[in-house]
């Protein structure tokens, strides 16, 4: 047989034998053509299973409540296909204009849509994957993934959702790991997310944004994945924060600069601090086993063995975390020193590459960018205008314009990205000015440093067409400046698209170490957006609460306890805020019974901790009752106690840059009817400064320890109490700040 007659095995499996070239030509052509039909059909396969994924997570979180199993109003059920879609449903396949659901979901008139007011309404984005979901034909929904078997031997677990399965598998891990590594493992988990039901896709959507998470936070060389700790579920994940530098102590002394104990402290504990979901169980053999061979040995400033994926995913790419954990300057000159740029040099000598644009994603007006080789690969600053006319025109002066201004990008040891926003004057800033540039994916249209920049570049650098050098190319010499200096800093169309590339391929290459596999939908945005904007329901409370039913929850959210914490939307089968959920979490927990809830007391992100009894009655005011002074302007704090118990109280002072103060030397004494001054005389005169400071009062009827405050570079200070303590001899936990009240007032210098 020739070599051009070989038997070659068709789709239909029919074996044709071919023997001259044109045949075989014509059969290598279909072959190549069906075979690419396969793969574009697999593809979109694909593409229509992750769609369907997406619109149920959609429906699941924003129409289950009136459409589901308990309440099945219109005798539907958005989870149940045969319930939603065909002939007299509100879903017809492949039509949009038969489709009701959509006319539901789409419209602008609240007395139609739906959900219905006072719920809000969906997103653009959650329309427009419902809108293509529906226009791919309504494809099948996949299955949930099934909740793991619990085997109830812990009787204090029992009533709870996962929590068993969780720290058995933390535990299992644990004895599994040499002795000596244990004290630096951290756990992480989206177990919760099972009991209210969740999709194959979305567990490992969490473990992407968790991969893509901490490796933005790590200044190591070595790009870290976490490890699966609970097999087949994957809803538990270990990381070693050695690999990441978490292990080190950001902090070497107190605000006293002397040595104290400090250093004790590492980075992970500042994540702890803020945490508010945490639990500790009392009487669980299980959470005993686990105190005993891996809390305290790892000397954990909080007994919590594990954190949520969503919440830090969302939480710790933001302020104060995201520039804590990075330990970012205060100040574009020594951000630049830290990586290796002499940015003003590089300009002068050609070094730096510019483009300018007219219009772009992210800024509201013309935009320069400039690139300069880097320690770790590359750093790009933009220039950012609060108008496009004027000195502020890029095309008016292209060298030496007038910003107001911009976001710096580097590259991290591990190539992924780290990310500063600064003002004109190189300040850093934590939110950019929405009049200059905004994020596409907050509802707000903040951009919040950290987060916001992460989620918008999810290839590296954006891609983008230079405006100015073509614009300056084929002009004479303009007037008050070179256009050859501007053509040998702007750089040609191939060379910036050649430096974009490289940048985008090393960003990917690490992105793809990371997940594990090639890089597919930026995971963050799915998680961070459900996390902290989609609205919580009844039925995700109770799962994210450890309660398997919702059923007669209801009930219990109408008690008076609970309304007064303004959860009374929740009793009325609405649905309530993140940012309102978090702040009750852990009295909602206590009053339960669910558990010694860990509260972030310590949180620099919570400034609030009111205490059922003693909140009203602990007054904390300045001489001004809107709190906003004027340079010269003189001002005195006072703390009347009106709660009706004899209190102790701490009253520390925070600056605009997150330095603290005890302004009462430790704790006192106020008792009931009293009042407390500061200054005991006199007035405190307010000095010309811009930006905000905080005064902090804790207050409780039982005497408490002073806190402890750490201090460390670039980063903001913390206060730590000797709160939530294990007791080695018994379960029990000790110093349960339950009673305790915190209250912050914002000093504005204007």
């Amino acid at each position: 047989m020739s070599i051009l007659q070989r038997t070659v095995h068709l789709a239909s499996s029919v074996t044709v034998l071919f023997s001259t070239p044109a045949l075989v030509v014509l059969a290598l052509t279909f072959l190549t053509t069906s075979e690419g039909v396969r793969a574009d059909e697999s593809d979109e396969g694909i593409r229509n299973a992750e769609l369907a994924a997406t619109v149920k997570q959609i429906f699941r979180s924003r129409c289950f409540e009136c459409h589901g199993t308990d309440r099945r109003e219109a005798d539907l059920n958005v989870l149940e296909r045969d319930s939603l879609v065909g002939e007299g449903r509100p879903v017809y396949p492949f039509d949009l204009n038969d489709s009701v659901l959509y006319d539901y979901v789409a419209s602008d008139d609240e007395d139609f849509r739906m959900p219905e007011s006072p719920r809000p309404a969906l997103s653009k984005s959650e329309i427009e994957s419902i809108r293509k979901w529906i226009e791919a034909g309504a494809p099948e929904f996949p299955e949930d993934v099934a909740a793991p078997t619990e085997s109830a031997t812990d009787p204090a677990l029992s009533p709870y959702a996962g929590v068993e399965h969780v720290l058995t598998s933390i535990v299992e891990f644990v004895e599994a790991t040499p002795r000596d590594d244990r004290r630096f493992l951290r756990f992480f988990s989206c177990n919760h997310l099972l009991t209210s039901g969740v999709t194959a896709k979305e567990l490992e959507t969490n473990r992407q944004a968790l991969a893509k998470a901490i490796n933005h936070l790590s200044w190591q060389p070595d790009i870290v994945q976490p490890k699966v700790v609970d097999g087949e579920t994957a809803s538990v994940f270990a990381v070693d924060i050695r690999k990441l530098g978490w292990h080190l102590s950001p902090f070497e002394k107190n605000a006293a600069n002397v040595r104290n104990g400090s250093e004790s402290y590492n980075f992970f504990d500042l994540v702890l601090l803020e945490y508010p979901y945490g639990i500790a169980f009392e009487n669980s053999e299980i959470f005993d086993r686990l105190r005993d061979i891996y809390i305290q040995p790892a000397g954990l400033v909080r007994p919590i063995p594990f954190v949520r994926i969503d919440w830090f995913v969302s939480t710790a790419t933001q302020s104060p975390l995201y520039e804590d954990l990075l330990q970012l300057p205060h100040h574009l000159s020594d951000l630049e020193q830290l990586i290796g740029v002499d940015s003003e040099s590089n300009v002068e000598s050609y070094i730096a590459r510019r483009a300018g644009m007219t219009l772009s994603g992210v800024s509201r007006n013309n935009r320069v960018v400039e690139r300069h080789p880097a320690r770790n690969g590359a750093y790009w600053k933009s220039y950012d205008f609060q108008t496009s006319k004027g000195q502020q025109n890029m095309f008016a002066d292209p060298i030496n314009f007038h910003f107001a201004g911009g976001e710096m990008i580097w590259n991290l040891p591990n190539g992924l990205q780290a990310y500063l926003v600064t003002d004109s004057a190189g300040n850093r800033l934590l939110e950019a000015p929405t009049s200059i540039v905004t994020d596409k994916f907050a509802e707000d249209k903040v951009v919040r440093n950290g987060l916001a920049c992460m989620r918008c570049h999810e290839r590296g650098m954006k891609k983008f067409a230079d405006n100015v050098r073509p614009a300056f190319e084929h002009l004479p010499d303009a007037f008050g400046f070179s256009k050859s200096e501007i053509l040998k800093l702007y750089a040609p169309k191939d060379e910036m698209a050649e430096l974009l590339s490289r940048d985008e391929k090393r960003f990917l290459n690490a992105m793809e170490m990371a997940l594990g596999q090639p890089q597919g939908d930026e995971p963050l945005v799915p998680v961070s957006r459900q996390f902290l904007e989609a609205p919580l329901s009844l039925s995700q409370a109770a799962a994210e609460l450890g309660l398997r039913d919702a059923a007669g929850l209801q009930t219990v959210f109408r008690l008076p306890q609970f309304t007064q914490l303004g959860l009374a939307g929740l009793s009325g089968g609405s649905v309530i805020r993140r940012d309102t959920w978090e702040d009750h979490y852990d009295q909602v927990a206590r009053h339960m019974g669910l558990g010694i809830p860990i509260s972030p007391v310590d949180g620099n992100t919570r400034p609030d901790q009111l205490a059922d009894k003693f909140a009203a009655g602990l007054l904390v005011q300045t001489n001004k009752r809107s709190n906003i002074f004027s340079p010269g302007d003189e001002m005195f704090i006072t703390i009347v106690n009106e709660t009706g118990h004899d209190q102790f109280i701490e009253l520390i002072g925070t600056s605009s840059r997150g330095r603290r103060v005890s302004l009462t030397n430790g704790v006192i004494p106020l008792p009931r009817k009293a009042t407390f001054r500061f200054p005991e005389k006199g007035t405190i005169t307010i000095k010309p400064q811009l930006g905000a400071e905080f005064i902090t009062v804790f207050a409780n009827p039982e005497r408490f320890e002073p806190g402890l405050i750490l201090r460390g570079d670039n980063l903001q200070d913390r206060l730590v109490h000797d709160f939530f303590l294990l007791d080695h001899n018994s379960s029990e936990i000790l110093n349960v700040p339950d009673q305790l009240v915190k209250k912050t007032l914002k000093i504005e210098t204007r």
